[in-house]
């Protein structure tokens, strides 16, 4: 197999997951779409340096979560706003076996969370590990509990109202 191919393969396999991961920090589907092309770019050029010290799957959702802070970073400098708008929310993924409506109000709940919440649970939502998060994230297994367990308490609130 080529490295076209490689590369090919890697950005096909893991669509679904970029896809998840900036929809869950980007609500406006222009945007998102920019994101996610973003996203791929750098996996791309990033792939050259992957020295399997992790999954392949964990490295590539450590450079999308990059990419998203980036974006949301920029996104808010540049506006001088965050992004809560859920108003363009009709092209959102749904996943985990939940149904279109619950999944929608659990993304709107998860894109009030702040980054640092937001990314652990993203993370646990595709299936990490804490001690992959803790990876990705440059944290310890605790911090990631911890922030799992504020996040999961913001959640529970948000989607009792």
């Amino acid at each position: 197999m080529n490295e076209h191919a490689d590369i090919d393969a890697v950005l096909t396999t893991y669509a679904p997951l970029l896809g998840r991961i900036a929809a869950s920090y980007e609500t406006d589907s222009r945007l998102r779409e920019d994101l996610v092309q973003d996203i791929s770019l750098a996996v791309w050029r990033a792939l050259e340096r992957f020295k399997h010290e992790s999954s392949l799957k964990t490295y590539v959702a450590k450079i999308a979560h990059n990419r998203c802070v980036d974006h949301v970073l920029k996104e808010k400098k540049h506006n001088d706003r965050l992004h809560n708008d859920v108003e363009d929310m009709d092209e959102m993924p749904t996943g985990n076996g939940l149904n279109q409506d619950t999944a929608l109000d659990v993304t709107q709940a998860i894109q009030r969370l702040g980054i640092t919440y937001k990314q652990v649970i993203t993370m646990q939502l595709e299936g990490f590990s804490q001690q992959e998060i803790a990876s990705v994230l440059g944290i310890n297994e605790a911090a990631v509990a911890k922030r799992s367990s504020r996040a999961r308490l913001l959640l529970e609130q948000w989607l009792k109202e």
